[in-house]
């Protein structure tokens, strides 16, 4: 039997060798797509043929990936720290509509590609398709256009909406929701708020997202099913999340947690940058906001503060800018080394570092804790708050807002995490539960991809919860039925006792009569009635 078994096994793994696979990756920034990226490079080494539709083509691409070019279509997506936003509406909100505004110009300037529509009008056949799930699905219907499974790629924890396309529970009361900065740990006010934060999301994505990318889809690939109907037959979803540093919560079959698939462990430092890593014997500081957000854009007030403080420190502080975009009345400190471009996770890595200054993007906090490193966090934009709450709870971090701390509170963080010897413990526990699994999260996401292609779409790992409506799946109708039930019964029981309470008064002493008749519409039992029946007297 069990050499039956590892007969059937290898029988399946050979299974999935050589599939057709299109990726169509609409992201514009470069952090998602060093996710993305390396799953497309794992997946041709399988020797897989893919047809990959991105922002950031390959400068040699082996010959089994053919591309299509994005680039230039539209900008790349940078924040600039310097705008003051000034509104009414809560952040979290604003962050969120700013997503889906950005994606949905991205599916709309895409699908006006002349070789994107040839690609969807073509009679390519292919074995999977992959999207990116964030804030918009209008390549959904590609999986209908070319009659195969589809895969989605998350670059985050699992967003609302899509818990709900997958029937993923989504548990308010302890797992807080992407755009808000709470804990697993909620006080009453939080799990209040958490919840709206969570329907409002899922509201904004119908109107905001759904209903201008439905027009897209219909548009790219004609009138078809719609979107909400298409994302609940996603047969897997990849998220880049774990729960040693996200939230701890259920999962379905379908939602696989992938979290740290980007680490590369071939990344290297140039002779220069080691060099200087390895001389800097007070310990390194490694300050980068990543790819979105530019650090020389900081207010010129704040930054001339930050740079005081660290000007005070005996550490060499290397700083992701340009200084050559810096004010001119702003003086870099002789302790800071700027550079265009450095690579973070074998800085990171290198023994020297002693902490991390960042925005708190989640692939920049996985490879802090890859590499064992403190981190100061100062959160600017969507999940970033949410990631900072999550790694000082696990007492790796401290938290700054750009907007409110001063030089006494950045010399405070500053001091605190590299004097206070828990940072660094905590740390090196907590990459010790990130980094012990069953098998990298590269090999993984490959794994569950050709699991998918192996069993045809894998039908199985489906939620039955996908089949239920709202009141079904939130027990509304067990919880009318018990509720009609037990009025029933009350009003049975009520109607009985009182027959036989009403039998039991001629059978009273016409002195007790008044007394029993108010011990009656005071809920005198039928036990009680019984009793005086019998004169049997109680204290």
């Amino acid at each position: 039997m069990r050499l039956v078994w590892l007969v059937l096994c290898v029988a399946c793994v050979g299974a999935a060798d050589g599939a057709r696979i299109l990726a169509v990756l609409p992201t514009n920034t470069k952090s998602h797509y060093a996710m993305y990226g390396r799953l497309i490079q794992a997946l041709a080494n399988k020797q897989h043929q893919l047809t990959v539709v991105s922002h950031f083509p390959m400068k040699n691409p082996p010959p089994n990936i053919d591309q299509i070019s994005l680039t230039g279509t539209i900008p790349e997506i940078t924040n600039n720290l310097s705008r003051q936003q000034h509104s009414l509406k809560p952040d979290f909100i604003r962050n969120l509509e700013q997503i889906m505004k950005e994606c949905i110009h991205a599916c709309e300037m895409v699908s006006h590609l002349p070789a994107v529509k040839k690609l969807f009008n073509s009679t390519a056949t292919f074995d999977l398709v992959i999207v990116e799930v964030f804030g918009s699905d209008c390549f959904l219907p590609a999986g209908r256009r070319f009659n195969a499974p589809v895969i989605g790629f998350l670059s985050s924890v699992p967003l609302p909406w899509v818990n709900e396309q997958l029937g993923n529970p989504e548990g308010t009361a302890y797992i807080p929701s992407y755009m808000v900065g709470y804990g697993q740990h909620m006080s009453l006010w939080e799990r209040f708020f958490n919840t709206f934060a969570v329907i409002t999301a899922k509201m904004l994505y119908v109107y905001k997202s759904q209903i201008p990318s439905q027009s897209i889809a219909d548009r790219l690939f004609g009138p078809g099913a719609k979107l909400d109907t298409l994302a609940k037959e996603y047969s897997l979803v990849l998220s880049n999340s774990h729960f040693s540093i996200n939230e701890v919560r259920p999962l379905v079959p379908a939602l696989v947690e992938v979290g740290g698939l980007h680490l590369d462990e071939t990344q290297t430092l140039s002779r220069d940058m080691k060099k200087l890593l390895d001389a800097s014997t007070d310990g390194v500081i490694y300050w980068s906001f990543g790819s979105m957000s530019r650090i020389e854009t900081i207010p010129s007030e704040t930054l001339s503060q930050i740079f005081e403080v660290i000007s005070e420190m005996p550490q060499t502080v290397f700083v992701k800018m340009n200084r050559g975009m810096l004010a001119r009345n702003l003086t870099v400190p002789d302790n800071i080394y700027t550079m265009d471009w450095i690579p973070q996770y074998a800085t990171l890595c290198h023994p020297n570092v002693r902490l991390f200054i960042s925005h708190g993007g989640l692939l920049g906090t996985q490879e802090a804790v890859a590499c064992g490193v403190p981190m100061l966090m100062v959160p600017l934009y969507a999940d970033q708050a949410l990631n900072a709450r999550a790694m000082a709870d696990r007492g790796v971090a401290q938290i700054l807002r750009l907007k409110d701390a001063d030089k006494q509170m950045w010399r405070s963080a500053l001091h605190e995490l590299l004097a206070n010897h828990k940072y660094k413990e905590n740390a090196l526990k907590l990459r010790s539960i990130f980094l012990d699994r069953p098998m990298r999260p590269l090999d993984a996401g490959v794994y569950w991809i050709e699991y998918v292609l192996r069993h045809k779409g894998a039908h199985h790992l489906r939620s039955p919860a996908l089949d239920l409506s709202l009141p079904q799946y939130l027990l509304l109708d067990v919880i009318g039925l018990s509720i009609l039930a037990t009025i029933t019964t009350i009003y049975i029981l009520h109607k009985l006792f009182r027959y036989l309470c009403t039998r039991c008064i001629k059978w009273w002493p016409k002195e007790k009569l008044m007394f029993e008749k108010r011990l009656f519409k005071r809920n005198i039992s039928f036990f009680m009635c019984i009793l005086w029946k019998y004169k049997v007297k109680t204290n």
